[in-house]
């Protein structure tokens, strides 16, 4: 039976309402799935976060100075040739030999004398190579001493004072052969070399001038024009000073001990440095040395010294110094007087330097200063934002000390449980648009 109209436009009706209700409910469907995303999209921020750790940060700034010494210039006693007998750096006691001078003409005489000397210690050693007894022992572990500080000196790279072992090796080993030829009898087939031996030592003496130490202190083989500078002169040094010398400051042989050095009567070839202590002038920016003036006065009120490091370029190992005073200051930076006992030999060849003061070093909860906000310069508190329970929330802290571009931070006294900080709380590395309570995604 064929269809009416009006039963044609029921069944339309009926076919759009049956559409409508299955698009409602996959909208429906569609709704309850992406709602939740939505939301975090609209009302949440996917930030960076980090966690809090503990690390030590060192406060350090810049600075230039120059040394200062107990320092005496050796002079020539006339022209002629020095022959050193002590190494460059070498520390030696008061009245020690540490050069014999022979004028030129004697030259070739001592040359000569010293060549066969040498030659009959050679024949004697060879000799007596496997001889026994106390004095082998003895020589031996001379020899071992010796080698046992080459060993320590491969092993941390230094080799600063390899000369002196060189040169303490060379005199165990001719004491030995001198040693060895005095102990033999008057019918030793080397009874002839020991006469030889004694007539060349008596030439020698004859024709060579023992130099000495005038005091106990270090040698050095180098002068650099500012020897006349006493330790007294270090209240009077300037920052325009210090950076004269800097800027004339050129490169030594350092550690290099000349096998012979000409002179001229009263020129100066070397200089003795006495090592019991010395100084460094150095100056820092004005706002460094306000910083370090107060850390100065608490020690001085406390009947105690500031000590502290410095570490200069080309040098591995840092010198402790202790802070004697201040300076004059040009506008812009600030002279410091320090005094130091270590490290004197190792700076012996340094005289103006640069490099850096470490002010402090501090250990605690160290985080980017980036994620520090609303900082206050006077009492050195800040808010960092953390995270917890994927929300936002801003704790106040102290700055104890910030270099570059991390800061070590610190709770602020008498903080409820709920307000501190701790360590490995999560934290927001970018505080900016983060409202207190926002949704954090992490």
């Amino acid at each position: 039976m064929p269809m009416t109209k009006n039963q044609e436009l029921n069944r339309q009706r009926k076919k759009k309402k049956m559409r409508r209700r299955l698009f409602s409910l996959m909208v429906l469907v569609l709704t309850g799935i992406y709602l939740p995303a939505l939301w975090n999209w609209l009302f949440s921020s996917n930030t960076e976060i980090a966690v809090i750790k503990t690390a030590t940060l060192e406060v350090k700034t810049p600075m230039t100075g120059v040394f200062l010494r107990k320092e005496r210039v050796l002079d020539a006693p006339g022209t002629g040739i020095l022959i050193p007998s002590v190494s460059y750096g070498e520390k030696v006691a008061a009245n020690q030999e540490i050069a014999s001078f022979i004028t030129r003409e004697m030259r070739a005489l001592v040359e000569n004398y010293r060549q066969k000397e040498v030659a009959i210690l050679k024949r004697v050693i060879s000799e007596y190579e496997n001889t026994t007894g106390r004095d082998r022992k003895i020589w031996e572990e001379a020899i071992e001493k010796q080698v046992s500080k080459l060993a320590d000196f491969s092993n941390s790279g230094d080799f600063s004072e390899l000369g002196t072992v060189r040169s303490s090796l060379d005199r165990v080993l001719e004491a030995r052969a001198r040693t060895v030829l005095e102990n033999l009898g008057a019918n030793s087939k080397f009874a002839p070399e020991k006469e030889e031996l004694e007539r060349l030592k008596s030439s020698q003496i004859k024709s060579v001038q023992s130099i000495r130490s005038p005091a106990s202190g270090v040698v050095a083989y180098y002068c650099d024009g500012y020897e006349d500078w006493k330790p007294e002169d270090r209240h009077s040094m300037t920052v325009q000073i210090i950076d004269e010398v800097l800027a004339g400051e050129t490169v030594s042989e350092r550690w290099i001990t000349p096998s012979e050095i000409e002179v001229t009567a009263e020129t100066s070839y070397g200089k003795l440095i006495i090592n019991d202590e010395a100084w460094l002038v150095f100056c820092i920016s004005n706002d460094m040395a306000k910083e370090l003036r107060v850390q100065f006065e608490k020690e001085q009120m406390n009947g105690k010294t500031l000590e502290l490091q410095v570490e200069l370029d080309d040098m591995n190992q840092r010198i402790p110094i202790e802070i004697e005073g201040f300076g004059e200051s040009d506008g812009k930076r600030t002279v410091v007087i320090a005094r130091m006992n270590r490290f004197i030999e190792q700076t012996m060849d340094m005289r103006g330097v640069a490099g850096n003061l470490i002010l402090q070093s501090v250990s605690g909860m160290k985080v980017p200063i980036e994620s520090l906000t609303n900082i206050n310069q006077v009492d050195q508190t800040a808010d960092i934002i953390i995270v917890e329970m994927y929300k936002a929330r801003y704790k106040r802290v102290r700055i104890v000390a910030r270099q570059d571009y991390y800061a070590i931070i610190e709770n602020l006294e008498g903080v409820s449980q709920e307000e501190l900080v701790n360590i490995f709380d999560l934290y927001i590395v970018d505080p900016r648009n983060i409202e207190e309570g926002q949704v954090i995604e992490q």
